[in-house]
């Protein structure tokens, strides 16, 4: 767990190099356009543009309208320069500051939330035993499994609980107590087709892997709510192929 850690250390070390250092540093400002390298730029343009007019290149009548939009650009490039040049340049520790207190506390509030900690905290364990390749032996899990169970116990509103112990349970080839932890995970969260899509799946585990009953209500549940989600379209396209409707399966496929 330490070399982990280490890791991620070093990761968010750098990622937050990459983001203080342009906070850090000051920029130098762009040099003013002077008054006498804009005159030139100016009178070389409409030099240019009479040259066009002397060889045909641009109509006399347009004359007028060209000298007016070489001024407009002048204008317009002097403004920009200008309003470049009056922006802050200076550091700002502030925000770098506050770049640095939260987002490594973000990083590490979502890993504790979006990763599987346990199995770091239970993979540095010296009191667990493992097997040789440092994985947590079969006992072990099933104890974890366990454990989460009786807890969800007293905590029978906890959604992730329950579709952890759901997955856990499939993991562990028992689809019978899988299927109880997903229904409990449905009936928490009724409008989630992915939760009804895999309490499908382990439904028709339970039946032999025949996609009906049960099964196909929460399959039939789960595109009714989303009708693009692949799994449940995968599982209905199954259970069209167990009918007999080869078509069906096809443009479900």
């Amino acid at each position: 767990m330490i070399v982990f850690w280490l890791l991620a250390a070093a990761l968010i070390a750098v990622a937050m190099a990459g983001l203080l250092a342009p906070l850090l540093r000051a920029v130098r400002p762009p040099e003013p356009l002077q008054p006498d390298a804009a005159a030139d730029l100016y009178r070389g343009q409409l030099d240019d543009l009479e040259a066009d007019v002397r060889t045909g290149m641009l109509a006399p009548e347009h004359r007028r309208e060209a000298r007016e939009e070489v001024g407009r650009r002048l204008l317009d490039d002097a403004g920009s320069l200008k309003a470049a040049a009056s922006l802050s340049h200076r550091p700002s520790p502030l925000l770098a500051a506050a770049l640095l207190a939260l987002l490594p506390s973000a990083a590490i509030v979502l890993y504790l939330h979006l990763g599987n900690p346990v199995a770091l905290w239970q993979a540095s364990d010296p009191g667990h035993g493992h097997d040789a390749a440092g994985a947590p032996s079969s006992a072990q899990i099933e104890g974890m499994v366990n454990q989460l169970a009786q807890r969800l116990r007293s905590e029978p509103d906890d959604l992730e609980g329950w579709v952890m112990l759901a997955r856990s349970y499939a993991a562990l080839e028992r689809p019978g107590d899988a299927a109880m932890a997903y229904g409990k995970a449905v009936a928490l969260a009724p409008d989630e087709a992915a939760l009804r899509a895999d309490y499908a799946d382990v439904l028709a585990s339970v039946d032999g892997g025949v996609l009906n009953g049960l099964a196909l209500a929460q399959i039939q549940r789960a595109l009714s709510l989303d009708p693009d989600h692949p799994k449940a379209l995968a599982l209905s396209a199954s259970a069209a192929m167990e009918r007999g409707d080869t078509q069906e399966a096809l443009r479900q496929w």
